[in-house]
C-alpha cells in the first residue's frame, strides 16, 4: 500500500564560520521552540584516560562533553557536527540526557540562520573556586550577550 503522508526533513542545520568562534551551527530553517535538533555523538572515554589521550594526541580536549562523573564523549572522535555548537551565556538551545545519551533541543523558537548555542557550564568544584579574573584567563566566554559572563565556567 503506496502512503500519501510526506516525509518531514528532520534536517534543521548547517556547520559554517561563527563571528562568535570558529565554526559554528546554524539552522537552515525555522525550528520551532522543544524541537530535538540533533544528539551530542563521539566516543565514550573514561575521564581519568583523557589526559593521557591528550599527551598521545588522541584528542585536543575541545569536543568533550560530560556524561557523568566517570564518563565523557570526545566529539572530535566518532562526532558529527553537534560538536560545532558554541557556548552562549544566553543560549537559545539546551542539551537533554535521555539513557547517558545527550541531545540538543531549541529552547525557543528559532529563526532560518540563526546561529545555536548552549551554555556549556564548564568547571569542576574547583574551578568555580577561582576568581572571576582567574576562570576569565583559564575558559574565556567571546559570546558577546548582555548578560555573558565573561567565562564557560558556570
Amino acid at each position: 500500500m503506496k502512503s500519501n503522508q510526506s516525509i518531514v526533513d528532520r534536517d534543521f542545520i548547517l556547520v559554517r564560520d561563527s563571528p562568535i568562534h570558529g565554526k559554528g551551527v546554524f539552522a537552515k530553517k525555522a525550528i520551532p521552540k522543544g524541537t530535538r535538533i540533533i544528539e551530542y555523538m563521539g566516543k565514550r572515554i573514561l575521564k581519568e584516560d583523557l589526559p593521557s589521550d591528550l599527551e598521545k594526541g588522541l584528542t585536543t580536549l575541545v569536543y568533550v562533553m560530560r556524561l557523568d562523573d566517570l564518563t565523557a564523549i570526545d566529539g572530535e572522535r566518532e562526532g558529527n557536527d553537534a560538536r560545532f555548537f558554541n557556548h552562549s551565556c544566553m543560549p537559545n538551545c539546551e542539551v537533554y540526557f535521555f539513557d547517558n545519551t545527550p541531545y540538543i533541543y531549541a529552547m525557543e523558537d528559532i529563526s532560518e540562520g540563526d546561529e545555536l548555542f548552549f551554555d556549556y557550564q564548564l568547571g569542576s568544584s574547583n574551578e568555580r573556586n577561582l576568581s572571576l579574573r582567574e576562570r576569565k584567563k583559564l575558559h574565556p566566554c567571546y559570546c558577546g550577550s548582555t548578560n555573558c559572563r565573561k567565562t564557560l565556567i558556570q
